[in-house]
């Protein structure tokens, strides 16, 4: 049996790590598929029974990682953890300074303060220190690469680092009074801690919009056992458990009030700034907030299953996924470090041919390799599909992918069921017409209501709550049918009845003909009725349209989006809700059944465009699956969060522009991250080499390389973070 695995990686320093974690790990017994995130540092795999963990984690240490349980408390204190590598970077530049001021000022100074020699060996005891204490992860990287030929930034750090130390200490010793240049390696690992500490930084605080969604659940509640309260914590909970809730404190898991009243605030879970008024019997989110009076809760999830808990691991699981555009990024990370070697040795090479001076050669070689970052260009999509995912989450829209971000942007058509979707999904029975003089108008909204209770169409749930208003007692059907895109067929006492579109009178050969001037009369939805194949009347329903969807249309319409409606109401009423809604009439498609919806998307993709279908996940399943790119609308813990490629949480139908808006915004970063990292290394590494020193004397020591490098990728981060505005 299959299962999947989920890690927190510990020692990936850019973007080539999780290539070769993945390309290594690939030869693993029972491992299925492996997917590695640098910017979110995690790993998933799926495996079967013969995967080995041990063997696993053993390859892993073998190439200078580890893998954790993200639930560790290793991971607890993430503060502490960037406190110790600021504190690292900080010695080693203050030392780096110290041989530099020893190297530099002090010669220039006195020679009598302290001699050339000493200055010399104090700047090797110094260097040495700060290399293989503070920049032992990089020399460690440089033996992985001499036993494993694999290779990541830390390699060429490493290896810029160990040569100036290496040619310095044996100038050293062959003559201790000659220039050495332990400042350089001093300062290379000062600038790769610090830079490696500002990247962290950086993604820890993008990582913060996710992290926000775990900080809601407290640790532990008051449980109720034998009219008691116990302070129990909150993982020990289990289903069916009783707990006590007070004013200000938040409910740790999902479940059902069955004693008190309160109002909860949900807007960190759904986005709805308004507090809900909750009483017996009302579902309630673990993570929100109990803003008075006391209840009892009964607990109907785990801390592993919640709503929140389903939104982190849907979330997560997306931002594993990846964009098209990153394949670009890819293609060039997997290259790019062998690469680099190649040319800083073909730098040393031609510079000590033309100038035949070891230092100035190795000078070069050393910026080459300190300077080349892959990372900027690996965190360039990851990290903005990361922010975006998340940030979107937040507002209560759930994107299942970078790949969905990336389609997102592509789109120029979309396409709206009108029930549920542009309209409330609550219709109301506003009027009954009589085609004949049957039965008055209660008596069939009762046999409506009986053969009609079970069906989840909007519609017929408009029916029964009239009756259930009207207190008309309601039997059970002896049969009942639904019949797709048509209403339904039912059986009670000894009569035949069908309830549903003019479509559905036609198939059954129904007797009666339902007049022009019904229509001009009547506007609204139709849910017409048969007994025994007679029709006999026809039930006029309206359902208003949702405060935000005139709006949402006007927005699109400026995002330059083609806005449709679909729907099988009859024309008439398609039209009017069209009109209210600012949809030009040839965008409008009437009396259209599920199946049809899905031809017409093939219709607006055979026109060449990129069309999204928004609808209820149900009744529109066949076109949401034929549109390239499709959103489900949901109501809070009931959306089937893997249904689409988009869901919007309690329906919530603006958050469809704000996901266009997100998406285009996006891949503009993304763009502009590839194009920055693009340009740096274009820029810098020819610099680095020398290229440009014959003839303007420019090229940059390894020092400022090594803040170069860590710089790079920061830009990248902090251009993403844009997207958390």
């Amino acid at each position: 049996m299959n299962k999947t695995l989920k890690f927190k990686i510990e020692g990936m320093t850019c973007a080539a790590c999780s290539q070769v974690i993945e390309e290594a790990a690939k030869i693993l017994s029972g491992l299925l598929s492996i997917q590695v995130n640098f910017a979110t540092e995690s790993l998933d795999v799926v495996v079967n029974e013969e995967f080995d963990l041990d063997t696993f984690h053993a390859l892993l240490k073998k190439l200078g990682y580890r893998a954790i349980d993200p639930n560790s408390k290793i991971n607890a204190n993430e503060d502490f953890f960037f406190n110790r590598n600021f504190y690292k970077a900080l010695i080693a530049l203050i030392l780096a300074s110290l041989i530099m001021f020893l190297s530099m000022i002090i010669p220039l100074i006195s020679s009598k303060i302290i001699s050339h020699s000493t200055s010399n060996w104090i700047q090797a005891v110094l260097t040495s220190l700060i290399l293989f204490l503070f920049g032992l992860t990089y020399v460690k990287a440089v033996w992985i690469f001499c036993r494993t030929l694999r290779s990541n930034m830390n390699t060429l750090i490493g290896l810029g680092a160990l040569s100036a130390y290496f040619y310095s200490l044996y100038l050293l010793i062959a003559d201790s009074h000659s220039h050495s240049y332990f400042e350089g390696t001093a300062f290379i690992i000062g600038f790769a801690l610090l830079g490696h500490f500002l990247d962290d930084k950086a993604k820890t605080k993008a990582r913060s919009s996710l992290s926000s969604l775990y900080k809601m659940q407290i640790k532990f509640a008051s449980k109720i056992i034998e009219s008691k309260e116990i302070n129990t914590p909150v993982i020990d909970l289990v289903e069916g458990d009783i707990i006590r809730i007070r004013p200000g404190e938040k409910f740790p898991l999902d479940g059902e009030i069955i004693d008190g009243e309160s109002h909860a605030d949900e807007s960190m879970i759904t986005g709805e700034s308004q507090a809900i008024s909750k009483k017996i019997g009302a579902k309630i989110y673990g993570g929100s907030l109990n803003l008075e009076g006391s209840v009892l809760l009964k607990i109907e999830s785990t801390l592993h299953n919640t709503f929140i808990s389903q939104i982190v691991a849907f979330v997560e699981k997306a931002q594993l996924k990846k964009a098209p555009i990153q394949k670009y990024a890819d293609k060039i990370v997997k290259y790019f470090v062998p690469a680099i070697l190649v040319l800083a040795f073909l730098t040393f090479v031609i510079w000590f041919v033309i100038t035949r001076n070891t230092f100035f050669s190795l000078t070069h070689m050393i910026a080459v390799l300190v300077i080349a970052c892959p990372c900027a260009l690996g965190l360039a999509v990851p990290m903005a599909i990361m922010l975006s995912t998340s940030s979107a989450a937040k507002k209560g829209l759930l994107v299942s992918g970078g790949d969905i971000i990336e389609k997102g942007s592509h789109i120029n058509a979309i396409v709206f069921d009108k029930t549920g979707t542009l309209t409330e999904g609550r219709p109301e029975l506003t009027s009954v017409i009589l085609f004949e003089e049957y039965k008055n108008e209660n008596d069939l909204l009762l046999l409506a209501a009986i053969c009609s209770q079970y069906s989840t169409h909007p519609l017929s749930q408009a029916l029964f709550n009239t009756a259930v208003k009207r207190n008309l007692k309601l039997n059970d059907p002896d049969k009942f049918q639904s019949i797709t895109g048509l209403g339904l067929e039912a059986e009670y006492n000894g009569n035949h009845v069908l309830l549903g579109n003019i479509d559905l009178l036609a198939s059954f050969t129904v007797e009666g003909i339902v007049p022009e001037s019904f229509y001009k009369a009547n506007v609204g939805s139709y849910v017409f009725m048969a007994i025994n194949k007679k029709l006999v009347c026809a039930f006029v329903i309206s359902d208003p349209i949702k405060p935000d969807a005139v709006a949402l249309i006007k927005k699109l319409k400026r995002l330059n989006l083609d806005v449709w409606m679909v729907t099988g109401d009859h024309i008439g009423v398609a039209h009017k809700i069209g009109l209210e809604l600012g949809i030009n009439s040839e965008f409008i498609r009437a009396q259209v059944k599920p199946v049809g919806k899905a031809d017409f998307i093939e219709e607006l993709q055979r026109n060449n465009l990129k069309v999204a279908m928004v609808g209820d996940g149900i009744n529109d399943a066949p076109a949401l699956s034929k549109a390239n790119l499709s959103i489900a609308m949901g109501n809070g813990a009931d959306v089937a969060i893997e249904a689409a490629d988009v869901s919007v949480l309690d329906g919530k139908i603006f958050l469809i522009a704000e996901f266009f808006i997100l998406s285009n915004r996006s891949m503009k970063i993304i763009k502009e991250n590839l194009a920055l990292s693009s340009l740096y290394n274009i820029l810098c590494i020819p610099l680095a080499a020398g290229v440009f020193y014959p003839w303007y004397k420019l090229s940059l020591t390894p020092m400022w390389a090594s803040l170069a490098m860590g710089l790079s990728s920061f830009s990248v981060i902090i251009n993403s973070l844009r997207l958390k505005k």
